[in-house]
């Protein structure tokens, strides 16, 4: 039996070829197949009657097509849930702030907390993969927060962030002077 890979972002009725089951070429079918939003590896499609002739004049068997999704780099599909990481700049964990975030159903803004920190995971509620028996049921996407910690900085913010270490200590700026 074939693997049938779909595409998440493009599911909908899709177009297959079959041959026939002794690989003969000149039984080709061309079938049209729909593609339920939410199905997952593992799950099989029933073609009904489109399966091997049935003996001594009897309907033909049903076709199962065993699903494969593939994966969508910089996302991992847990059920119905999706998770991905974003990096965001240092100040924004800082001050907070939004941050476009990419979903399957386009960009959304999340809100960033003030004083985030790096691993702190936000949830994005019904922004994760549909539901095969509820199509008004979601699953959530987890957004992972990695603050991005610059590796080139002016003379400048170099000083600015020495100021703000020694007045994070209690030190005051002349005193260090």
């Amino acid at each position: 039996m074939g693997r049938w890979w779909i595409n998440l972002r493009k599911l909908k009725d899709k177009v297959i070829r079959l041959s026939g089951a002794d690989g003969d070429d000149s039984k080709i079918q061309t079938l049209k197949v729909h593609i339920p939003a939410g199905i997952d590896t593992g799950k099989s499609i029933r073609l009904r009657q489109k399966g091997a002739p049935g003996n001594r004049g009897q309907e033909p068997g049903d076709l199962l097509l065993n699903v494969t999704v593939r994966d969508k780099p910089g996302f991992e599909r847990k059920g119905m849930d999706i998770y991905t990481t974003i990096n965001i700049p240092y100040t924004t964990a800082v001050f907070g702030g939004e941050v476009s975030v990419q979903t399957f159903y386009g960009n959304v803004l999340c809100k960033i907390p003030e004083g985030t920190q790096s691993g702190t995971k936000i949830r994005l509620r019904g922004k994760g993969i549909v539901s095969m028996k509820d199509a008004n049921v979601h699953g959530d996407l987890y957004v992972t927060v990695q603050i991005e910690v610059p590796r080139h900085i002016s003379g400048e913010a170099k000083w600015k962030l020495k100021e703000y270490e020694r007045a994070c200590s209690g030190k005051s700026s002349r005193a260090a002077s």
